[in-house]
């Protein structure tokens, strides 16, 4: 999905706006190109926004971006709130992408695991091609369903649990690992989380900034919604990476 300009409503009829192409919580002043002579001005929220929290802001839809203006204004919430929440909800949606992401690959590899000593890195490196791409098939699926206004379509359903690893006629055990033989510990995913990693630990501001949001009336859900995309993209990221990472291990051991 396009990112849409971001803006957040203020006190007065002045708008703040900024793009997600632009430097880290930066925003500039800029004339409405509507032809009206109203000049856009900067917010508070705006000014708080910065990096990938203002990515996601920018994908948020209209009258979310507008609520989330007006409370800022009117001072229930912070423009850092916004910014530690937006951070947060990309977090989840990382882990959500890596978890269910990890569930496709095994439901889509078995005979991977199912002869993990003898898996080469080639055969690691196609895999984990197959199932981005994939993934990103489906991604693309919904927002196309969503654009058309199918968000609660049996068909937008059907697309979530594919991308939940649940593909249609898969093996929900993936790997046969609850009544399959023991399997192999050499590691054959490129799904392996550092638990540590703060791409995916949301910090005790951002899970406190989240609350706060919501308690304002703010649906997390939505923001979770729109940071999909971005999670899934960054995700991609880490695991052809990891990928990488297992592939030259395993070259380097005659694999």
């Amino acid at each position: 999905m396009a990112a849409a300009p971001a803006v957040a409503a203020t006190k007065t009829t002045s708008t703040a706006q900024g793009t997600a192409g632009s430097p880290a919580g930066s925003a500039t002043t800029a004339t409405a190109s509507a032809g009206a002579k109203d000049t856009l001005s900067l917010s508070p929220l705006a000014a708080s926004l910065k990096g990938p929290s203002l990515d996601l802001f920018n994908k948020l839809k209209q009258n979310e971006r507008a609520l989330l203006g007006d409370l800022v204004d009117s001072g229930k919430i912070t423009g850092d709130d916004v910014n530690n929440a937006l951070m947060s909800s990309l977090k989840q949606a990382r882990r959500s992408s890596f978890a269910t992401g990890s569930m496709m690959f095994e439901t889509q590899n078995s005979n991977l695991f199912a002869r993990a000593d003898s898996v080469t890195a080639d055969e690691i490196l196609q895999a984990t091609d197959n199932t981005l791409a994939r993934r990103k098939e489906l991604v693309s699926r919904l927002g196309e369903l969503e654009k058309n206004g199918q968000g609660g379509s049996d068909d937008y359903s059907a697309v979530l649990r594919a991308l939940s690893g649940m593909e249609p006629g898969a093996d929900p055990r993936g790997s046969g690992r609850v009544n399959g033989p023991p399997r192999s510990t050499r590691i054959v995913s490129p799904y392996t989380m550092n638990l540590g990693d703060q791409r995916f630990q949301q910090s005790g501001a951002e899970e406190a900034a989240s609350n706060k949001l919501k308690e304002a009336g703010v649906s997390l859900s939505a923001l979770s919604d729109a940071a999909r995309g971005m999670a899934e993209d960054d995700v991609a990221g880490i695991v052809k990476e990891q990928a990488s990472q297992m592939a030259d291990a395993m070259q380097r051991n005659g694999g």
